[in-house]
């Protein structure tokens, strides 16, 4: 097996050399035996998810070497996905490690035997978002491993060139580490020079804006708050789970009084790995209603939300979607005012954002009909609550 993976990055650097991908590419190699090891544990219907240096887990899951050629000769090199693998993989740094552990969640909650295999590079280690997602994998014994495939090179800067003196992450038991010389540079082969491209390069659209005409029905003097919380009622009944902090204790505002616990998460404080369990559970079958209870933490989570939730479905042509459902309450001086970084309202900016439907209602019929499209819809929705209105 280890040669046929050298032959095969060999075989795509000699195309890419003759001027036949013009598309950034970023190959395997120096790490064929670890790889080898390490996928002698991973089992069909595991899932795995990789990076932008993805061809050598594509092929160990059990991917098709023709397929990943075409893929990479399309421009897709950092954009390999395979949902009958359960193969997923982000060009963008610490992207997926989130989503990991909103899939193990899912996995554990369903009883199912399946694990989540988690390959990141050492320039994620970097980032946040690992440390808040392994602790949570960690807290809730979930299974999943993240394994940090350290090559001492972000871009090509070291690791004690970014940090001063590198120290190692807290021991973690969920994340495992090899270490590697690379065959190749970060991306291409070094050896091309400026290559002159034998094909056009082909450019992918951003998604189409959607903006839904909703169907209102019967007028109704129905009062806003009651709205919102009878569509989270009829949201419980479809078996939707609710995502974020404070839908335990203070029911989001007492909008989830009647949903009961069990479908009511409790998170940490943290936006963004927020974002990636709802992603995550989403993959796996459970329709989660990710809260955040002011427009203006929506921005810690905006790197799940634009990268993935926004465009998964493109990235991936079709191999995943996320159908979320994003209640975000808005602005807000009643009982007391918090300040403008607690009271804002950026609908404005999320739909200029945002490809998937921004939603603002502003009377509670509007609201009943805005949640029903969401229910129904195969896609993400951002419902952007008036807390002035409740």
């Amino acid at each position: 097996m280890k040669q046929e993976l050298i032959n095969f990055e060999q075989k795509i650097a000699k195309r890419f050399d003759n001027g036949e991908i013009p598309y950034l590419t970023h190959f395997s190699g120096g790490n064929e035996d670890h790889l080898i090891h390490i996928f002698k544990d991973i089992r069909p219907g595991d899932y795995v998810f990789s990076t932008h240096r993805s061809h050598y887990h594509y092929l160990l899951h059990g991917g098709s070497s023709d397929r990943l050629e075409q893929l990479i000769l399309a421009g897709k090199s950092m954009f390999v996905f395979d949902r009958k693998l359960n193969f997923y993989s982000s060009s963008i740094v610490c992207a997926t490690p989130s989503i990991a552990a909103g899939v193990a969640w899912a996995l554990k909650k369903k009883g199912s035997s399946q694990k989540v295999w988690c390959f990141i590079g050492d320039g994620a280690e970097d980032e946040g978002h690992l440390v808040e997602a392994a602790r949570y994998v960690e807290g809730w014994c979930l299974p999943c491993t993240f394994i940090i495939e350290d090559n001492d090179r972000s871009v090509t800067a070291t690791k004690d060139e970014r940090w001063g003196t590198y120290y190692p992450l807290m021991p973690f038991y969920s994340i495992r580490r090899y270490t590697y010389t690379p065959t190749y540079p970060h991306g291409g082969t070094e050896t091309a020079g400026w290559l002159k491209f034998k094909v056009p390069q082909k450019f992918e659209t951003r998604p189409d804006k959607t903006c839904p005409s909703l169907k209102y029905g019967v007028h109704s003097d129905i009062p806003y708050k009651k709205a919102v919380t009878d569509s989270m009622n009829m949201l419980a009944k479809k078996d939707f789970m609710f995502i974020g902090y404070n839908v335990h204790h203070a029911s989001a505002y007492g909008t989830l009084e009647d949903v009961p616990l069990g479908q009511r998460l409790e998170t940490p404080l943290a936006e963004n790995l927020m974002a990636g369990l709802a992603i995550g559970m989403s993959m796996e079958g459970i329709r989660p209603v990710l809260y955040f209870e002011r427009h203006d933490f929506i921005f810690n989570a905006l790197d799940a939300l634009v990268h993935q939730v926004d465009m998964i479905q493109t990235i991936s042509q079709g191999e995943f979607t996320a159908p979320i459902i994003i209640k975000a309450v808005a602005g807000g001086t009643i009982p007391f005012y918090a300040g403008i970084t607690h009271t804002s309202n950026y609908a404005h900016i999320l739909k200029q954002l945002f490809s998937f439907p921004v939603l603002e209602p502003t009377t509670g019929w509007q609201v009943k009909a805005a949640y029903e499209f969401a229910a129904n819809h195969d896609g993400p929705v951002l419902i952007s609550e008036q807390k002035e209105l409740y």
